[in-house]
């Protein structure tokens, strides 16, 4: 019959408005099904996008797009009359007019186009799900509607991921009762460290009794989120390219050279997050790191098996967070036997997760299996390494999770029980500080600090020699009660290794006898004849 007029095509376009306005969805699929020439892909979405009022359910839609997504529209099952009446009021001139006035949205906003998303039906249902929770603020309907197409664009699947999935969590599932609702524009501008604490900070709001909430939402808010991180790299690499084409070459050369050393990962400050957390609450971070495996333990909700990393990649990922967890004991500031018996059982996680070697248990006494600990290592250790900056540094050999720093760990741990024990508790950090880097004024002050509260707790001989047994541990951690002279040697490291043995077990006399203690004998000196 020839090609239809400019005026017809302008009238269909304008009745796919009226029915789009309307809610009538029926009537749309009808029309849309019948007049495939006019109402294209396109069209079509952007007068939904455009007209369809948010509030419309979603399922009453959903078959029209799926239609419209595999290119086959059919009529619809129960179409709203016979056939679709086009109204012939308007004047041909007066159609167009009002199509050139509808000012249609665009399918694509700018960080889709950015992070390289190009499918129609796509743009569609991301643009859509933003408009329904601005008006709506429905994120279970938004994601109602993207189920149904996430098999068709790998953009939209991490989009869902990591934007509706963790905010769904977020707002309704885990904290309903919570007020401070995030829109979902607002949740996709998140990013680095004031993303992580904002998305955490309401398990910390839940208060003592639910500390586990932590574990909870870093496996299903957190991981979700940073599951779209190469598309937030990708938006801020091209802003970062825009900006740096407005200002200097210089700021251009940087830029450049900041894309091809590649972003710090995310997971970094998660990792700064948790040690942190140790600063505050060694416990809640203990169980985080208990509880929680890491970068690979996260919970997609069945949308995703896994985020496809690198075998290398997900290796360093972990030993990262390892890291962090063997940092988070160097911060703790606590000097309790509760606070060192956590941190060995975070100790022992992180060897778990590496598959390393483990250390004894710790209320076993402790071996003096000092193989890791060579003069080599401990030539490495510098006081720099115990700042809190430097403990997530890879070069840092005393987080660094590997067994040579595992076993220092465990031996400075080993300490600050025995100083506990002795009535003298010492924080984790300056036991190591003191071991590491003492001088021998400084052990010999420290030594006469143990002895000096000993006396409270010790009045019979058998605790005396016990006592001595501990503080020659603490002088040199390879000391054996089986075999305590170690042939002259220097001692290796401990708390009190500056100072020579013979002035310990003077010490040691010295404390028993101001102890008054009534019943010395030899027994508990039993190699003082050799000095």
């Amino acid at each position: 019959s020839g090609k239809r007029s400019t005026s017809g095509e302008a009238g269909i376009i304008l009745e796919a408005v009226r029915f789009a306005t309307s809610a009538d969805v029926g009537s749309l699929h009808q029309l849309v099904a019948q007049e495939t020439d006019v109402l294209q892909l396109d069209l079509v979405l952007r007068i939904l996008l455009t007209y369809l009022p948010e509030s419309t359910e979603t399922h009453r839609y959903i078959d029209l797009l799926q239609q419209l997504a595999v290119g086959q529209l059919h009529q619809p099952a129960q179409p709203s009359s016979p056939s679709v009446q086009r109204s012939h009021n308007l004047s041909d001139q007066d159609a167009q007019h009002q199509v050139r006035q509808l000012h249609l949205l665009p399918l694509a906003e700018e960080q889709d186009l950015q992070a390289g998303c190009t499918d129609p039906i796509s743009l569609f249902l991301i643009h859509r799900a933003r408009t329904i929770d601005l008006e709506t603020g429905s994120i279970p309907d938004v994601q109602q509607l993207l189920e149904p197409f996430l098999d068709r664009d790998p953009y939209l699947r991490t989009w869902m991921i990591s934007n509706v999935l963790p905010l769904r969590r977020l707002d309704y599932d885990y904290y309903p009762y919570i007020d401070d609702a995030y829109t979902l524009e607002a949740f996709e501008k998140l990013e680095g460290r004031p993303a992580i604490d904002s998305l955490l900070s309401r398990s910390a709001r839940a208060g003592k009794k639910e500390t586990n909430h932590s574990v909870r939402d870093l496996r299903g808010i957190v991981g979700p989120w940073i599951y779209g991180e190469k598309g937030r790299k990708r938006r801020k690499t091209h802003h970062d390219r825009r900006r740096s084409s407005l200002t200097s070459p210089r700021a251009t050369e940087r830029s450049a050279k900041s894309e091809k050393e590649g972003d710090r990962s995310t997971w970094s400050d998660v990792n700064e997050w948790i040690v942190d957390l140790a600063l505050r609450d060694f416990a809640a971070a203990a169980d985080i790191v208990e509880q929680w495996d890491g970068p690979n333990d996260v919970d997609y909700d069945g949308f995703s098996d896994d985020e496809e990393l690198d075998h290398d990649i997900h290796g360093v990922l972990v030993q990262r967070y390892a890291q962090a967890g063997l940092a988070t004991i160097h911060v703790a500031s606590g000097t309790s036997a509760s606070t060192f018996e956590r941190a060995f059982g975070v100790l022992k996680r992180v060897a778990r997760l590496l598959h390393l070697e483990e250390p004894p248990d710790f209320g076993k006494p402790q071996r003096s299996n000092t193989s890791t600990l060579s003069k080599d290592y401990l030539d490495k250790l510098s006081e720099i390494h115990l700042l809190h900056n430097a403990l997530l540094r890879s070069d840092n050999p005393l987080t660094f999770p590997e067994n040579p720093s595992l076993g220092f760990a465990s031996y400075v741990l080993r300490s600050c029980s025995l100083l506990q024990k002795l009535g003298h508790p010492k924080a984790y950090r300056a036991t190591a500080k003191l071991a590491a880097f003492g001088r021998r004024e400084e052990h010999l002050e420290e030594l006469h600090k143990t002895l000096q509260k000993v006396p409270v707790r010790t009045r019979d001989n058998g605790s005396w020699a016990e006592v001595r047994e501990h503080i020659l541990w603490l002088r040199d951690w390879r000391y054996e009660i089986s075999k305590p002279d170690v042939s002259g040697e220097e001692p290796l490291l401990g708390v009190f290794c500056r100072v020579p043995r013979v002035d310990v077990e003077v010490e040691v006399l010295k404390a028993l006898l101001r102890a008054s203690c009534k019943c010395i004998t030899l027994d508990v000196l039993p190699y003082s004849h050799s000095y």
